[in-house]
């Protein structure tokens, strides 16, 4: 039996996954769950959001890395591209460089576009904003959120584009970048969950996102009639 085209099993799995963090996030209260183990209604804060080592290791010090790992990763490609030694290719590198360009960008600029504030900012965590779900809109007179979808978190599933760049010529590398991206894209999100940056459906959305547009590069520079081709598929 023929298999099932790789780009539709990816994007039956994207809709599925939204429909599924929808149904689970816009339906409980879930996130609120997850963010009152790391909320003092004593002190009414985030006990850990000045915490030395999550400011200035893993909101700054990891984020950065981050970005510094991704700028070498693209003139990496580059050198790589010229000298004629690999496998890799013009359409390769495009999708991992702008990957780690595109994904960050985009992120931030849903950020602005969606206006969703932090859960520090809320009325349950002792802000002045009322807790309103996904599609629920803010009166302006509220001021503009920025905490949607997780801009950190985007720093590590970033690297889902180089998985997908790499996936039919270096696949073991290819899963190892994919690992990465999971565990750094986690990493950053729930230590701004944990500062009361964050819900945990803001770190799953931004995973969700980066997936999207690593694929979107794929069709756009046509890496998937490769992919599809590779008997050496690790992904669905």
């Amino acid at each position: 039996m023929a298999k099932r085209p790789w780009l539709i099993q990816q994007l039956t799995i994207l809709a599925l996954t939204a429909i599924a963090l929808l149904l689970i996030f816009e339906t409980s209260h879930l996130d609120i769950w997850i963010s009152n183990f790391f909320y003092s209604a004593e002190t009414k804060t985030f006990q850990l959001r000045n915490h030395p080592f999550l400011t200035q290791v893993m909101h700054h010090g990891l984020k950065s890395s981050m970005y510094v790992l991704g700028v070498g990763s693209i003139l990496g490609g580059v050198v790589l591209l010229k000298q004629g030694r690999s496998l890799l290719r013009a359409k390769h590198l495009a999708v991992g460089s702008l990957g780690v360009i595109f994904i960050p960008a985009l992120v931030a600029l849903l950020k602005h576009l969606t206006n969703k504030h932090c859960p520090w900012s809320l009325d349950i965590y002792g802000g002045q904003i009322p807790y309103a779900g996904l599609f629920e809109p803010y009166a302006s007179s509220l001021g503009s959120g920025q905490c949607f979808p997780a801009g950190h978190a985007a720093g590590g599933f970033m690297w889902f584009a180089w998985s997908i760049a790499l996936m039919s010529i270096y696949p073991k590398l290819a899963k190892v970048i994919f690992y990465f991206a999971i565990v750094m894209g986690f990493a950053l999100g729930i230590s701004r969950m944990m500062q009361g940056a964050h819900f945990l459906s803001h770190v799953l959305w931004t995973a969700w996102f980066a997936w999207l547009i690593s694929l979107c590069l794929a069709v756009i520079f046509k890496l998937i009639p490769d992919i599809q081709s590779s008997n050496r598929l690790f992904y669905a």
